[in-house]
């Protein structure tokens, strides 16, 4: 081994060099390694003899006449140290990647390095992942479009036919073309082309909703949202004598889409007082939180509620009802489900029978 112990210190090359867990170097001006630690002898897999006295070019070729090479070069001539990309290895069980700091120690040129095989290795894999996943991600963007396609032209050219259905059958009742016995069955027949003319109508709003959700956002404030439902809503309000107690103290506004706010409130309130208690004055508690930094909205009834263990993908499925006894398509809460979870947020719900139900948003 070449004598260079009056350029550095033995203690502090044993303590930094050889000690060291990084492979670390040195070269002379000509570029020739004169000492290599035990970290870079294991990291090459090379006998300490067999690396001592060569070129950095032995190892390395492909740096011959690259600005890499002649930097390592300034460092000798100017003392300032510098910091390399990836370097790779070729051993025979494979390839290997440092990262390198080059600087000048005495009249030599020393390099600590850095083993980024792994490491590179798996940013490489993260990549392969990555690009993966956008592509099955592409993918399902382009299979759903498809789906909302088929889904709109199949409402759409349905809906000719069954309004047609539906003219004919009135023009038979108004002709009094059917007889007594066949009244029934006819009135049978009345009532489902009437129920399917409604369900179309019902899944064109939610392809509406699907494919046109808006971005635009603006302040909102809840008094005057729900006034404004209290207004559409005000003769189901009167007969049945619900009333309605808010609280928006703690969170009065919130940043969201108007009319999504306003869907979200009307299918809410809407459901509470069509699902009310025959026994009891109807009671909806509206009131906002701030949990978390987020803005939580509670509608809260007494109304007929339904079974605690209800699924709920039944509950917020799309044409899922809790009751028959009145009349509904199952869609409001579907919508209203959606709108908020593609918004980013999550609506949960409590019921017991025959004591009321609450719906918890989180926005």
């Amino acid at each position: 081994m070449v004598a260079i112990e009056g350029e550095y210190n033995k203690e502090i090359r044993s303590a930094f060099f050889n000690m060291a867990y990084s492979p670390f170097v040195i070269l002379n001006k000509d570029l020739n390694f004169v000492d290599v630690n035990e970290a870079g002898l294991k990291a090459i897999k090379i006998k300490r003899e067999d690396f001592i006295g060569r070129n950095l070019l032995d190892f390395f070729p492909y740096l011959k006449d690259t600005e890499r090479y002649q930097m390592y070069k300034d460092v000798l001539l100017t003392g300032e140290a510098m910091g390399f990309d990836e370097l790779t290895f070729h051993t025979d069980k494979g390839m290997l990647k440092f990262m390198i700091k080059a600087f000048k120690i005495g009249d030599y040129l020393g390099m600590s390095t850095l083993d980024v095989t792994s490491l590179t290795s798996n940013i490489d894999q993260l990549k392969a992942t990555k690009l993966n996943l956008q592509t099955v991600n592409d993918n399902l963007k382009r299979k759903n479009q498809e789906l909302e396609e088929f889904s709109y032209v199949a409402a759409h050219d349905l809906r000719s036919p069954l309004t047609n259905i539906h003219s004919l059958l009135d023009m038979l009742q108004s002709e009094n073309a059917i007889s007594q016995e066949g009244l029934p069955v006819f009135e049978k027949v009345q009532e489902v082309a009437m129920q399917m003319c409604n369900k179309l109508r019902a899944l064109n709003s939610v392809i509406a909703l699907k494919t046109n959700m808006e971005d635009k956002k603006e302040v909102v404030n809840f008094s005057s949202i729900i006034g404004k439902v209290k207004v559409d809503n005000s003769e189901e309000i009167v007969q049945s004598r619900t009333i309605i107690k808010e609280d928006f103290v703690r969170a009065p506004s919130i940043i969201y889409n108007l009319k999504q706010i306003e869907s979200i409130l009307q299918n809410l309130i809407s459901n509470s007082i069509k699902y009310r208690n025959p026994n009891r004055k109807p009671v909806i508690i509206i009131k906002t939180s701030i949990i978390d930094g987020k803005t939580v909205l509670t509608i809260k009834d007494n109304g007929i509620g339904f079974d605690k263990d209800t699924d709920p993908e039944k509950i917020f499925g799309l044409f899922k009802r809790m009751h028959s006894h009145v009349e509904g398509l199952g869609v409001g809460l579907y919508i209203t489900n959606s709108i908020i979870t593609n918004n980013g947020g999550e609506i949960t719900t409590k019921s017991e029978l025959n004591k009321g139900t609450q719906f918890k948003i989180i926005f």
